[in-house]
C-alpha cells in the first residue's frame, strides 16, 4: 500500500503518527512523509534561511530513521491558506506524484491555523487531484484516497474512532521526534515542553485508552468516495 502523511511542520508527524508511519514502513509498505511549511520561523537564534535549512536535513533524518521518504513544500511558517490556488496545485501534484491508496493528515481544530489549513488543503486534493482535465506537472491519480486525520498535540479536543497499537515503535517514534533538535530547543524556550516526553505521555494515554502500552489515535474522513469497507490502518 502506498501511504501519504501530510503535515503542516517539520516533526508534527514525527509527535502526532511517527509511531504508525514506522509501523507501516516495517510492514512493507511505501510511506511518504510531507511537510507543507519550512519550518522558518521557529528560533531565537537563527535567521529564518538557516533554520529552514537545518529543519529541512533534521526531518530528512527522520523520515530515514522511520524508512520513510520525505518531502517539503516549503510555505513559509504561518502562511498555510486552504484558499490559495497555489498551494492546492502543490498538494494535488503532491498526491498525483504518491499515488497514495491511504492519506493520513491533521485533523481540524487543533491549536493553530497551519495545522488546520493543511487539513483543507489535503482533504480538498483528495478529490480534485482525480480530475483529469485539471492539468498539473503529474496525471491524475486514479482514486479518491481514503483520508484518516490523527491526533491534535496532547490530544485536546479530539475523540480517536480507531486506535494504532505502536507499543514495538514507540523507541522509533521517539528517535524520529529527537532528531528535529532544533526544533527540541525552540519548544522548550519558546513553550516550556519537552515535546519528546510529551509525545511518549500521549501515545501511553492512547494506548491506556485501547488496552496496550502505547497507541496513536485516528479519526477517518466520512465522506462519500473515502469510505472503505476494509481497515487500512495497521
Amino acid at each position: 500500500m502506498r501511504v501519504l502523511a501530510v503535515a503542516a511542520h517539520p516533526d508534527d508527524l514525527e509527535l502526532l503518527c511517527g509511531g504508525t508511519l514506522a509501523r507501516l514502513a516495517a510492514e512493507g509498505h511505501a510511506v511518504t512523509m510531507c511537510n507543507v511549511c519550512a519550518g522558518d520561523r521557529g528560533s531565537f537564534v537563527h535567521s529564518s534561511e538557516e533554520i529552514r535549512a537545518i529543519r529541512l536535513q533534521e526531518a530528512r533524518r527522520a523520515a530515514e530513521i522511520g524508512g520513510a521518504a520525505h518531502v517539503s513544500l516549503g510555505i513559509p511558517d504561518g502562511e498555510a491558506d486552504g484558499s490559495d490556488p497555489e498551494q492546492r496545485w502543490l498538494v494535488i501534484d503532491l498526491i498525483r506524484r504518491t499515488r497514495p491508496q491511504l492519506v493520513l493528515t491533521h485533523a481540524e481544530g487543533d491549536y493553530m491555523r497551519d495545522h488546520n489549513e493543511v487539513s483543507r488543503l489535503v482533504v480538498d486534493a483528495s478529490f480534485t487531484a482525480t480530475l483529469p482535465l485539471l492539468e498539473t506537472d503529474a496525471p491524475h491519480h486514479d482514486e479518491v484516497a481514503a483520508v484518516y486525520h490523527f491526533d491534535t498535540v496532547a490530544g485536546v479536543g479530539f475523540s480517536p474512532t480507531e486506535y494504532v497499537d505502536v507499543s514495538d515503535h514507540i523507541e522509533t517514534k521517539l528517535a524520529m521526534l529527537g532528531a528535529h533538535d532544533s526544533q527540541l530547543s525552540w519548544l522548550r524556550e519558546h513553550d516550556g515542553v519537552d515535546i519528546v516526553e510529551q509525545a511518549r505521555i500521549a501515545s501511553a494515554y492512547r494506548g491506556f485508552q485501547s488496552g496496550v502500552a502505547y497507541a496513536e489515535g485516528f479519526a477517518p474522513c466520512r465522506t462519500w468516495l473515502r469510505n472503505r469497507t476494509v481497515r487500512l490502518l495497521p
